[in-house]
């Protein structure tokens, strides 16, 4: 049963940390990460609308993706990290602005 303690003793330690602010240099960065790995999807969405064509894009991909980060933003609101809800809201929406396209010009 020492795995079951691990994780217990785990839990413990994120349930007492979820009340704390990031401190750590690395946290931050998370947070700035969250925020901008999702912006970089914004050329891709460019193309699509000024050029008004989403041919060579694939829905089933797009959707995929789509689907993912759905499961990851309930997945981060149930254990209230907020770096994953940030993250996981703007893939959704620029994902969804993506898919909307390729249904719209594809």
């Amino acid at each position: 049963m020492v795995g079951h303690q691990d994780k217990i003793h785990h839990l413990h330690k994120r349930k007492i940390a979820r009340g704390k602010k990031p401190t750590s240099l690395f946290d931050k960065f998370m947070y700035l990460i969250a925020i901008v790995i999702p912006l970089l999807t914004i050329p891709q969405i460019i193309l699509i609308w000024v050029n008004k064509s989403a041919q060579d894009i694939s829905l089933i991909t797009w959707g995929a993706y789509l689907f993912s980060a759905i499961c990851w933003l309930i997945y981060s609101i149930i254990h209230k990290e907020k770096p994953l809800i940030a993250n996981s809201i703007l893939w959704v929406l620029l994902e969804a602005l993506v898919i909307v396209g390729v249904i719209i010009y594809g």
